[in-house]
Parts: C-alpha cells; structure tokens; sequence
C-alpha cells in the first residue's frame, strides 16, 4: 500500500509536468504564460551593466533570434529539472512518507500549484532552486564517499559549484541573496567544517557572504534608468515587444520597465498592501504554507510504530521529536534570511514559494538535521543575549515536542486540513487585486446552496 501512495505521489508531479508542457513547448512559438516574467528573461546589457542582464545576456549569445521559442524550452526544461531534484530529495529521506511529499507538492507556491495556476514555474529563482537541488546532490555524494580521499573529492566540488553560483546567479537576479543562497551555504559551510584538512574550503565559504553584499550592492548601484529602459526596449525584435505589450510596442511594458523603480517606490508599495482591505491574504497564506511545512517536517522524521509505552519507543520517539526541532529551527533561519525581500518587493507570494522550496530541499536531503544554522543571538548584548538564551533553552523544546506529538497522533485529521487548504486556497505571487484566494472553493459553495 505505502508503495501505491508513493507512485501517485510521482504521478501527481508527472502531471504537474505534464501541465507545464501544455503551455511551453507543446507551442513553443506562442506565449501562453506571463508576458511580465518573459520581459524579465531578456533583460541584457545592451544598454550597459544592469542588474538582472545576465539571463537575457547569455540568451541573447546563444540564440540570437526566436527568443520565445527558447525561453518556451528554458522555463520548461528548469521545471522539469526541479520536479526531478525534489522526487530525487524525498527518496533520500528514510522514512519515504508519501503524505509528506503529497503535502509538499500540494503546498501553495508548489510544484502542483504552480502547474494547475501558470504561475510561478517561469520565475527566474527557478533556476536558483535548481542550483541548490545540485548542491544537495553533491553533499549526499559527499556523505556517501567510502573513503576520505574521494569525500574530500566531491566536497571539492561542492564547494567550487558553491562559489561558482555565487558569483553567477546573483547577476541574474539580485534576490539570490536572500532566496536560495542561505540554504546552500548551510550546505556548504556544512562540508568545509567536515574537511578541517581543507581550509581553503572553509575560507571560500566564508568568503561568499561578503561577495554576496558586495553584489547585491552592485546591483543595487546598476539598477537602471529610463533611458536604459527604453534602449532594450526598441533593442528588442518587434515580435517580442508585440508578444509583452499584448498588442502595442509603442513604450516600454512588463518586468523590463520596472527596472528603473527606486527602492522608495518598492517601499510604498509594500506599506500600501499594509493598509489594503485584503491583506488577510497573506496572513492566511503564511500561516497555512508554515502548517504544512509542520506537518511535512513531522512526518519526514517520524519513524512508524514507535511505541512510547517501551523504553526503546519513548526513546525513538525523543529522537524523532529532536530532529522535528532541528528541522524547524533550519525553517525559521530560512525565513529569517528572506524577510528582507518582503521589505524591498512586493511579490511576497513568490518569496513564500522560494523559502517553502528551498526548505523542501533541504529537508528531505538533511535528514539528521545537521545544516545546523549559525547563532544569530550573537549580534546582540551579552545581557540581552543571556536572558533570550536561557528562554530558549527550554521553551522552543518542549513547544517543539508538544507540537511534533499532536501531529503525528492525529495524523489523518491534520491530513485531512492540509489537504483541504492545499487544494482550494490560491497563493498570489505579488499584490493584492487577485480575487479569491479560495477561489476553487466557492464554486462548490454555490452549487451546495443551489441544491438546498
């Protein structure tokens, strides 16, 4: 039966391939996702050094022409490798549990989610998500080496990817910073400390989170004008300036003309949604998204048929409550390290996604939870810092037991939940005029009292 439910598992995120491909390359001449996010894919430097020109860049060098075609083949083929690495992630885990990876496919901002609304899956951080998949690949090849030699080998590798990535992809979006760069570099600094005999390791690692502000600074610098706007726009054929105008080329339109915006504008924008009659929205969407990711945690760790009434249940069930903790302590610095995006843009329900994959990930390849995250208590003064330490001591322990006792005893009623919200609320990936977020509810609703 367990093998049953993991096969729907992968059934479900063939389907969500499936889905993605209807609108990609089963027409790769047209169009048929956001012209925004497609502006976003051929921004270059044909105007000069600019944040975000790195993708259209390399898109520009490779196919000169029939832009959509290759971005159609692009999006397409980063979704498909993402679906991939998370199967590969969950089969890492010990347990296989297919609620958890039902859940984590489900999940709003998710692989399913992302196919069913032809939302999120042409984003750019898709390809930042790819890159940590590939991180995680090469620390389980480094956990798995039989030998020093070859362990020190693949972390070599690790560790060049790493840094590799790091200079790269924050060109090609400045929010590399704070969405997938914390998590690989868990990762990383991880297996530097596991090689004392390669400090080089530990250094370049170190050595990233000073790269990184100095790139996002860079970029922060480069950020664009009307002038360079306009440049790339008329720069671009005409078919392309049709296909993101939706009809008229005539001014600069979708992701390309909010190069220019300052970050004053990003801030006025968020503080408007503060004071918007929908923002509930995401209140809900946080607080849902974090319940689930719960409940995956707790059933990824949980080893089934522990018995709390023996010695040796009670302790496997103390072991597993443990790890739950851990977990959720990588989940919170995770969230910790993207709330600044929340700060400087207004695609808040493409920052929720990103965390929620990123931890995924993570999750199911980490599972002795040692990506332990770095003590961020010591910013503070040592007075302030002593009384939070001794809180924390025992308060998030015994929230975190509690917590991981009640889901796993009442297992299928937290099931039963999750699935529901999973499947009829809606995620948005920015702003607040979206509708619904239950919008897969309400038809259901009216039919119900139609029939009474």
């Amino acid at each position: 039966m367990k093998r049953t439910y993991s096969w729907l598992v992968v059934l479900l995120v063939g389907l969500s391939v499936s889905l993605v491909w209807t609108v990609t390359l089963s027409h790769p001449a047209h169009l048929n996702w956001s012209p925004w996010a497609y502006s976003e894919w051929l921004i270059n430097y044909d105007g000069g050094f600019i944040r975000r020109g790195m993708g259209g860049e390399l898109i520009d060098m490779l196919v000169p022409s029939d832009h959509v075609a290759a971005v159609n083949l692009l999006v397409f083929a980063n979704y498909a490798a993402l679906s991939a690495l998370l199967l590969w992630a969950w089969r890492k885990t010990p347990t296989r549990s297919a609620a958890a990876m039902a859940l984590a496919v489900l999940v709003p901002g998710g692989l399913f989610q992302m196919a069913v609304g032809n939302a999120f899956f042409f984003r750019k951080e898709i390809v930042f998500h790819i890159a940590l998949g590939v991180d995680c690949l090469l620390y389980s090849l480094t956990f798995a080496a039989a030998t020093t030699q070859r362990r020190n080998a693949w972390a070599g590798v690790l560790i060049a990817f790493f840094a590799a990535q790091s200079v790269f992809l924050p060109l090609v979006h400045e929010a590399y910073l704070f969405i997938s760069y914390p998590a690989a570099w868990l990762i990383a600094n991880r297996v530097a400390r596991l090689c004392p005999e390669r400090p080089m390791y530990r250094r370049i690692v170190d050595a990233t989170i000073g790269l990184e502000v100095v790139l996002f600074s860079l970029c922060a610098m480069f950020k664009g004008n009307a002038d360079v706007v306009n440049h790339m726009w008329h720069a671009m054929s005409a078919a392309d300036r049709l296909l993101i105008s939706q009809g008229t080329d005539a001014l600069p339109s979708g992701g390309i003309s909010a190069i220019g915006w300052s970050t004053m504008l990003n801030l006025s924008g968020v503080f408007q949604m503060f004071f918007a009659g929908e923002f509930w929205i995401w209140g809900l969407a946080g607080a849902g998204i974090a319940g689930v990711l719960v409940l995956v945690t707790a059933w990824s760790v949980a080893r089934t048929g522990a018995n709390a009434a023996t010695a040796e249940g009670a302790e496997q069930i103390a072991h597993d409550a443990g790890l739950f903790g851990a977990h959720l302590r990588q989940l919170g610095f995770l969230f910790l390290a993207s709330s600044p995006m929340y700060l400087l843009g207004i695609d808040w329900g493409r920052w929720l996604s990103s965390m929620t994959i990123s931890y995924l990930l993570i999750l199911f390849v980490d599972a002795r939870a040692s990506l332990s995250p770095p003590d961020l208590l010591r910013v503070l003064p040592r007075a302030v810092r002593a009384r939070i330490a001794k809180w924390l001591e025992f308060s998030p322990q015994r929230a975190s037991r509690a917590l991981f006792g009640a889901v796993t005893r009442r297992r299928i009623t937290c099931l039963v939940l999750a699935l529901f919200f999973c499947l009829t609320f809606r995620s948005p990936e920015c702003c607040m005029k979206v509708g619904s977020p239950f919008y897969r509810l309400k038809p259901m609703v009216m039919e119900v009292l139609k029939a009474r």
